[in-house]
């Protein structure tokens, strides 16, 4: 008997042959790819959204940084805001005298304070200066629509308590900025709060400013809200270290 295969056997290993070694159809490979499409697409959004949510908070995180280092220098400037008492009459200065006053409105401020940090040890400055704070509208492109907050400040005491030194921004985009003076002489109640303060009129500090700032956010119309308080430390007027002598 012979080994060999017949015909119809032969045509049968041949299509198995060709069914092993046959690829994918044209149906198969658009369904892969579109489904590799939707994949792609989807991890692509998932990570847009993700580096999106990122800067977002980077943004969030720093504007609150911002809002509360402002208020701390704040609080602790006024904490050391003082006044200096006059000279008797009959003492003779050289030259103008040296003014301090402290002069608060709801969105403005300036007084005499001892927080100013020398940077040279040569310069003819001190531990006192003048400093202000004030509102308006800066000069220059920011991302926000709101005011700025302004810096002012002269390293040294003089005759001209309101002028002088230099100005700078402190921190833009600012919706509010409020203060309020508490006057203790007054029953303790809403009617404490005053909406402004003056030392000339009673040689006294204020018990306590409270300072509001609200920020806004760049994406929205959302805002950030600080509040605070600051007690001066010594509120009636300091004598002059100079004794006066006739």
């Amino acid at each position: 008997m012979s080994s060999k295969p017949n015909q119809n056997q032969s045509w049968t290993i041949k299509d198995k042959t060709r069914k092993t070694q046959a690829g994918f159809t044209l149906l198969e490979v658009i369904l892969a790819v579109g489904l590799l499409s939707v994949v792609s697409v989807s991890l692509f959004v998932t990570m847009s959204r993700s580096f999106r949510v990122k800067d977002n908070m980077t943004v969030l995180s720093e504007r609150y940084h911002e809002g509360r280092q402002v208020m701390r220098r704040i609080t602790r400037e006024i904490r050391m805001a003082f006044l200096k008492a006059q000279p008797p009459e009959e003492v003779q200065e050289e030259g103008p005298a040296m003014l301090t006053r402290f002069l608060g409105e709801e969105d403005e401020i300036y007084f005499a304070n001892t927080a100013h940090v020398r940077l040279r040890a040569e310069g003819r400055e001190s531990d006192q200066a003048e400093v202000a704070y004030f509102l308006k509208r800066p000069s220059y492109k920011t991302p926000y629509r709101g005011y700025t907050l302004f810096r002012r400040e002269s390293r040294r005491v003089d005759d001209r308590p309101d002028r002088g030194g230099s100005t700078w921004p402190v921190v833009d985009g600012v919706k509010s900025f409020k203060l309020e003076y508490w006057d203790d002489a007054k029953e303790i109640g809403d009617d404490a709060w005053q909406r402004s303060w003056d030392s000339d009129d009673n040689q006294l500090l204020p018990a306590r400013v409270r300072i509001t700032l609200e920020l806004e956010r760049v994406e929205g119309n959302l805002s950030i809200r600080f509040v605070g308080q600051a007690a001066p430390k010594i509120r009636r007027p300091v004598q002059s270290i100079v004794e006066y002598k006739r």
